[in-house]
């Protein structure tokens, strides 16, 4: 006969295999494990910095996309509106600390700025929301092209030493900047907005039903998802030093692949905000396999594929032990 002990820890492993993003988890650790093996250097300080360094425009860029994702609707303008962003920047920063501090302001109210047309438009009108940000992507994309057509532009190189920097010993200032935003989100997830998400994402017409206002919890989400944008733009700035129309584009789909990858439901209200931050890992951490495999970049996005294949594979897994369940 089970004790009550014994059943409730059953019950626990239960949740944590069904957990969406317990797939992911599982893949995150192969992959480290694999990397581990393949560079010798990876657990010292100075790898993890150069990899969290690399992996944070991504992993900012997968929490904007899985925050959209979670209220049921995808944004396939982040890559352009990143790419708008740095060519912002890159006009019209300077030397001085003001102005470093005045055109970052500038860059996350634009960002803040396109979110909320594109949040306003599909709330407002209704059009579906992958054709909507499709279209806003390719005008965003217009606009940073007109008025950047090649690379260039200034970033003074006090913004990017900034990024790289150690503020305490193998404490860099990257580190401090992730830890930021994460807090950030952790405040967030603590809302009743953060619930009113999942509803909507999950349900439209029943959130509504139960006074969930939906046109403005749209809203809302696509400028929260703005805010991570904007810091994505911020450490691609600081990475490449310079504004480029194309910089971005890279993250649009690399960002809906990591939200899928971590478990996120297509269709909005299932999974969890930490599960983007491990697809984008996974995704950060295969290239990582790739090079040091000395297998060729041609075959980074067909293990991509592969990887996200696999992951809705094993993700189907916790419906098939729910489905099980509850014959």
């Amino acid at each position: 006969m089970r004790t009550r002990s014994s059943l409730k820890n059953t019950l626990t492993l239960r949740n944590i295999l069904q957990n969406p993003s317990f797939p992911s988890f599982l893949i995150l650790i192969v992959i480290v494990i694999l990397n581990a093996s393949l560079q010798f250097n990876f657990f010292t300080y100075r790898a993890i910095k150069s990899n969290l360094l690399t992996f944070s425009p991504l992993i900012l860029a997968s929490i904007a996309q899985g925050l959209v994702i979670l209220g049921g609707c995808v944004d396939l303008s982040v890559g352009a509106s990143i790419s708008l962003l740095t060519v912002l920047m890159a006009s019209m920063m300077g030397d001085s600390p003001g102005s470093i501090f005045f055109t970052v302001l500038c860059a996350i109210g634009l960002s803040l700025l396109i979110s909320f047309i594109n949040g306003f438009i599909i709330s407002y009108f209704g059009p579906p929301p992958l054709l909507t940000t499709y279209a806003t992507s390719v005008l965003w994309f217009g606009i940073a092209l007109y008025f950047m057509p090649t690379p260039g532009g200034y970033i003074p190189s006090s913004f990017g030493k900034i990024y790289r920097t150690d503020l305490l010993p193998q404490f860099p200032a990257a580190f401090l900047f992730l830890i930021g935003a994460f807090a950030f989100l952790f405040i967030i997830s603590r809302l009743r907005f953060y619930k009113h998400l999942y509803a909507v994402g999950g349900n439209e017409d029943a959130a509504y039903a139960n006074g969930v206002n939906v046109f403005w919890t749209k809203i809302k989400v696509f400028l929260l998802s703005g805010i991570f944008v904007a810091l994505a733009a911020i450490c691609v700035v600081a990475q490449t030093a310079t504004g480029d129309a194309r910089s971005g584009l890279g993250y649009t789909l690399n960002s809906v692949a990591a939200a899928i990858i971590g478990g996120l439901s297509f269709s909005g209200g299932k999974g969890s905000i930490a599960g983007p931050i491990m697809g984008a890992l996974i995704l950060g951490l295969l290239i990582n396999v790739l090079y040091f495999a000395n297998i060729t970049s041609f075959y980074q996005e067909f293990m991509k594929g592969i990887i996200i294949i696999f992951s809705l594979a094993v993700a189907a897994i916790p419906k098939y032990i729910r489905a099980r369940s509850a014959a």
